[in-house]
């Protein structure tokens, strides 16, 4: 008895948290680059039922297995979902958008990251920068563009040309192992220096003009939470009946007439 009351509550409790995770996806539709989170369910380990008799003496304990049974199951981690997400054309020169593998490299307030956020801006400076005002980096260190530059122009491959000549080139990594991607949030990742790889030639293109939005599935994600949702009531309804039964083992059982 006590066993369900286990399973069904942390049925409950990973329901939540799955809530939480696609309440977050459906919050970043239209955010540029936001790649969708995913709950790791996992099961408490399982434990093995018997029975207990006597035979011929009654010192003498018999057992006989009966069967496993489980606690329930947990939320094991976060992870995310790397998957391409749709490219929306904006017409911005400095709007890019990467079809394929790899991520820009930004310079942040501890070290490089790493971002498929495509919304860039021109700082007083003439640096190149995210939307958090931190730089975008190229083969010659931070991006820069000449405030006189009367046309701005980048290549399939990165390249950035200034009216017309080669000026310098985003520096574009990939990541030799997804699950190690760190997500940090205002759409950065971190990623480990032991998993990070120079994009290959052919493994990318960049869109000039366009922006990865989030590959969030609105009617997917949907559906997900009304199937949770009808879950988490299984487990209340279980949570009920199993009180109801516990009420009528103490209160009902064994009395007298």
């Amino acid at each position: 008895m006590v066993h369900s009351l286990y399973a069904a509550t942390s049925g409950m409790t990973a329901g939540l948290i799955e809530h939480d995770v696609i309440a977050g996806n459906l919050a970043n539709i239209d955010t540029p680059g936001y790649k969708r989170d995913i709950p790791i369910t996992g099961s408490f380990r399982e434990e093995v039922i018997r029975s207990l008799g006597t035979s011929g003496s009654k010192d003498h304990i018999r057992t006989t297995p009966l069967g496993f049974i489980g606690y329930g199951a947990y939320i094991h981690g976060i992870s995310s979902d790397h998957s391409q997400g749709p490219l929306v054309e904006t017409e911005g020169s400095l709007d890019l958008g990467i079809e394929g593998e790899g991520y820009f490299v930004v310079r942040g307030p501890s070290g490089d990251l790493y971002t498929r956020a495509g919304t860039f801006k021109l700082s007083q400076s003439g640096t190149v920068t995210t939307t958090n005002d931190m730089p975008v980096i190229g083969t010659r260190g931070p991006v820069t563009i000449p405030h006189d530059a009367r046309k701005v122009e980048v290549s399939a491959d990165g390249t950035i040309l200034v009216d017309g000549e080669v000026h310098d080139k985003f520096r574009i990594v990939s990541c030799n192992n997804p699950f190690a991607i760190e997500k940090i949030g205002s759409g950065m990742f971190r990623i480990p220096p032991g998993n990070i790889g120079q994009a290959g030639l052919g493994t990318f293109t960049v869109r000039q003009g366009f922006l990865e939005m989030s590959n969030v599935n609105p009617i997917g994600e949907m559906v997900r939470m009304i199937s949770g949702m009808r879950r988490y009531e299984a487990c209340q309804k279980m949570i009920w009946a199993i009180d109801q039964t516990l009420d009528k083992t103490v209160n009902d059982v064994g009395r007298v007439v």
